[in-house]
């Protein structure tokens, strides 16, 4: 397979999608740089019928492997097999702690019986069970949303929350799911009594696999870095724009670029893509209209960073 993107005048961007090969190579990078955690998502990983082939050349032995996922195909011989693959932790989707509201969002009659069936398959297994859920605006101090806190706690699982961005889909048609800070300081509080967090609050990880301690901050590039099936390196996944593309250059160079951006690298208070005006701002320009994503690195970050300065931030990798 030819690696290298191609730029074809009248035509549609072409950009090749890893191997298997790709991906061996990208762990033995990973593991250079003392990376240990790969997370399989996007689109849902269960569908995909390389799944095992890309486990095993994410290689178990060296890496945490978790899979996140909308849990629907996730019966109990699935969630055996993929144990046995070495499998280290389930994350699992749950949108709605009530059953029709959550069917609903995923358009699926029958999926929150699936959540639940899922989650006592992962439990009977070795592996570690996290359930995910998306805060929209005024989320956070319903009675569902506590109930949820304490049923994921009940479980001896931790809830990781993300929250609902003004970027992509969000933007365009439900900016009023938008967050306020009001709703990140309910779940802050929600933290001290419940096994709840979120990339931007202290209890990051907490309790799960030491990854990060009590990193308290924007996490893109220190604790995140999400790899695209086209090679892209995107400092967190809710940016539509790249720092570099694995089959071109080095992993190590790429995070040494993120870590020395003036946007990404030092440590900041707030979440860069849901609180930082002049960058949402930025970003969505550069983004807007684009045939393919994520924005290529010479095209988006580049453009916008041309002060750039070396930080003593020590890398936290993940």
């Amino acid at each position: 397979m030819d690696r290298h993107i191609k730029k074809l005048t009248g035509q549609k961007e072409q950009r090749h999608e890893l191997t298997l090969e790709d991906v061996r190579e990208i762990s033995r990078q990973a593991d250079e740089c003392g990376i240990y955690r790969f997370v399989l998502t996007g689109g849902e990983p269960t569908v995909w019928k390389d799944l095992f082939q890309v486990i095993e050349a994410v290689d178990p032995v060296k890496h945490l492997v978790i899979l996140d996922s909308n849990a629907y195909l996730l019966d109990e011989e699935l969630t055996n097999r993929l144990a046995a693959a070495g499998v280290y932790k389930m994350q699992i989707s749950l949108d709605s702690f009530v059953e029709a509201e959550h069917d609903t969002f995923r358009s699926k009659p029958g999926s929150y019986k699936r959540v639940m069936r899922a989650i006592e398959a992962v439990k009977k297994t070795d592996m570690k069970l996290m359930l995910s859920t998306c805060l929209v605006r005024g989320r956070a101090s319903t009675q569902e949303f506590k109930d949820l806190c304490k049923f994921t706690t009940d479980l001896g699982a931790m809830l990781y929350v993300t929250y609902a961005k003004p970027v992509g889909t969000t933007k365009v048609k439900h900016e009023d799911w938008v967050i306020t800070k009001e709703d990140a300081d309910q779940v802050r509080e929600l933290e001290k009594l419940y096994n709840v967090t979120t990339h931007m609050t202290p209890a990051y990880m907490r309790g799960m696999d030491g990854a990060l301690g009590h990193y308290d901050g924007c996490i893109t590039v220190k604790g995140i870095n999400t790899i695209t099936s086209t090679g892209e390196i995107v400092p967190c996944p809710y940016m539509d724009m790249s720092i570099g593309n694995v089959l071109h250059e080095s992993l190590a160079t790429i995070l040494d670029r993120g870590m020395n951006n003036r946007w990404l690298g030092p440590h900041r208070k707030d979440c860069l893509i849901g609180e930082d005006g002049e960058f949402i701002e930025k970003h969505n320009a550069l983004v807007k209209g684009r045939v393919q994503l994520p924005v290529p690195y010479e095209e988006g970050f580049a453009v916008i960073d041309a002060k750039k300065r070396r930080v003593s931030l020590p890398l936290i990798k993940e």
